[in-house]
């Protein structure tokens, strides 16, 4: 029965991928198909695969992915009945007696997306259920890492620990000293790491824990600042696909970073070294224009002060409720799309050069 269902899910995994492709860059495309060969093959992450097979079915995805354009995700047929596939506490009520957690939902463009594994924990934290999934048994090529849906919070250990190695060894890293400095604090050397995965992997294992603790309080965060989802979501309805959808969720993502449930708050509460530096050295491309605050504070983070950076998170809170604020209020106002758009490329995308 639930080799039926990994199969049923898969096969809307697909479905998904052929709505997700165009919406990733070339460089972030050829990313997660890596990925996503390296799982389909049961490969660990810091094994590769030799070109010609990669190449031969990148081909054979792409062709797939061309007959599923504009199929929707179908049905899933579970115990006798037909679920909705974006049902997602009907399906995981049942899933949770077989150590099973599934997820589904909108991935950037509204493209779907959805994903099975093995459920490994179960955490309440205040309003949230939180599910942390080990091996997973369905995905595909969007791979978050962690999610929020409402108060249901998703981490996933295996496609956090691609993430983390394919971070890691991009050759551009090497040189980084935030980089460097976190693994050096953990008792890594990069380097020595890369060469001789298997030998480092207790510590490799203790940095993915420290991740997956840093990525559950980004979405604690996100889940914190309840007026800014509700933005974004009629921001993206509204312009999907969009410059606007791209500031949007760069806003909410940052906001989420800086939230007092968030991320960083968390990493200085618990002088989380290791995860700040990894956190600096990969802010995601629109992080250092919203957040200004970070960078001049990290810098006397050098000398222990973690009050200076709590000092600029508040300060970078504060001003980015404000313009979650201002565009909810935007949102809100009775206006055309034509003159919405253009109210939010003046204030808001043409200032930061966007």
């Amino acid at each position: 029965m639930i080799e039926n269902l990994v199969r049923q899910v898969q096969a809307n995994c697909q479905v998904a991928n052929a709505s997700q492709a165009g919406n990733f860059s070339l460089c972030g495309l050829l990313l997660r198909l890596r990925q996503l060969y390296k799982w389909e093959h049961g490969l660990l992450p810091w094994q590769e695969p030799e070109p010609a097979p990669v190449l031969a079915w990148v081909e054979s995805q792409e062709n797939l992915w061309e007959s599923l354009e504009g199929e929707a995700p179908a049905a899933l047929s579970v115990n006798g009945s037909l679920a909705d596939p974006f049902a997602v506490d009907t399906l995981n009520a049942w899933l949770k007696a077989h150590g099973l957690a599934y997820g589904a939902g909108l991935s950037r463009g509204l493209a779907p997306t959805f994903f099975l594994g093995e459920l490994a924990q179960v955490r309440r934290l205040g309003e949230a259920t939180v599910f942390i999934l080990d091996r997973e048994l369905a995905r595909d090529l969007d791979g978050s890492p962690a999610l929020c849906q409402d108060t249901l919070i998703y981490v996933r250990r295996q496609t956090l620990a691609f993430y983390l190695w394919d971070r890691l060894s991009d050759p551009t890293q090497q040189g980084n000293r935030l980089v460097n400095a976190a693994l050096e604090s953990r008792g890594l050397s990069l380097l020595d790491l890369l060469r001789q995965p298997h030998r480092h992997q207790a510590r490799f294992q203790d940095l993915l824990a420290d991740e997956v603790e840093s990525a559950l309080h980004h979405e604690l965060g996100e889940l914190g600042e309840k007026g800014m989802r509700q933005a974004f979501y009629a921001l993206l309805e509204r312009f999907p696909q969009s410059r606007a959808e791209v500031w949007g969720r760069g806003l909410k993502d940052a906001l989420a970073e800086v939230s007092d449930s968030g991320r960083l708050a968390y990493l200085i509460r618990e002088r989380r070294f290791a995860s700040l530096a990894l956190f600096l050295a990969w802010q995601p491309g629109l992080y250092p224009l919203l957040l200004p605050e970070l960078e001049p504070a990290c810098r006397e983070l050098r000398d222990g002060g973690w009050e200076a950076l709590e000092e600029a998170r508040g300060r970078a809170l504060e001003r980015l409720r404000g313009i979650a604020a201002e565009l909810q209020d935007l949102l809100e106002a009775r206006r055309s799309d034509s003159e919405t758009q253009a109210e939010l490329d003046r204030r808001f995308l043409q200032p930061l050069g966007l």
